[in-house]
């Protein structure tokens, strides 16, 4: 039960880190994520004690415990990371036909987020925004990829939900990359220009 409490209290905390729920500079208080959460003592500490280790927290002393600024040289890499795997998996999958549901699911993907781009409903659109790039590892059986990519992509994640919520990048220039993306794999091509679309 400890340990759930614990990895409870991680997955909170994280997704409210990556969304800017819990923004870069912020000062938070032990006891008072106890309290919002509802969880006890020892599994926060763990938690928090977790972060610190991912460089996602830090501590001044005499001072408090802050939210750690995003690492732009994590960035930087993650994304060369991301890019580099990902230009791969979409010419696996151009190579093997989709099946009907995965042609389904993707382009409900893709209709999601034009819903949730019309809303202005940044949560939702980031969550499908991944979901498409999810699935694609899924489709060529590179599901353990995606799960250690996503480990070293934090700071990644945070730099792209920063970006959308601040309007920094365009929801509908996203949406139209994830079209051609679909189109291209769904056609069998698997053009080299399309690493310009890859991670967005």
């Amino acid at each position: 039960m400890q340990n759930n409490l614990t990895a409870q209290a991680y997955s909170i905390l994280l997704k409210k880190i990556i969304t800017a729920e819990l923004k870069p500079g912020e000062k938070i208080s032990e006891k008072q994520v106890e309290q919002d959460l509802g969880i006890g003592r020892t599994p926060v500490r763990e938690a928090l004690l977790h972060l610190r280790q991912e460089h996602l927290i830090y501590v001044v002393p005499q001072s408090g415990t802050y939210i750690a600024q995003i690492d732009l040289a994590s960035v930087i890499n993650a994304r060369f990371v991301r890019i580099s795997v990902e230009q791969q998996i979409m010419q696996e999958a151009a190579q093997h036909p989709l099946t009907e549901l995965q042609r389904a699911q993707l382009k409900d993907i893709i209709q999601q987020q034009k819903l949730y781009c019309s809303e202005k409903d940044f949560h939702q659109f980031f969550k499908y925004d991944d979901l498409f790039h999810q699935l694609f590892y899924e489709i060529t059986g590179h599901d353990i990829v995606w799960n250690w990519l996503k480990e070293i992509n934090i700071q990644f994640d945070r730099f792209r939900f920063l970006s959308l919520n601040l309007g920094n990048a365009s929801w509908n220039n996203l949406i139209q990359d994830h079209q051609t993306l679909l189109d291209t794999v769904l056609a069998g091509k698997s053009d080299e220009k399309l690493s310009n679309l890859l991670c967005k």
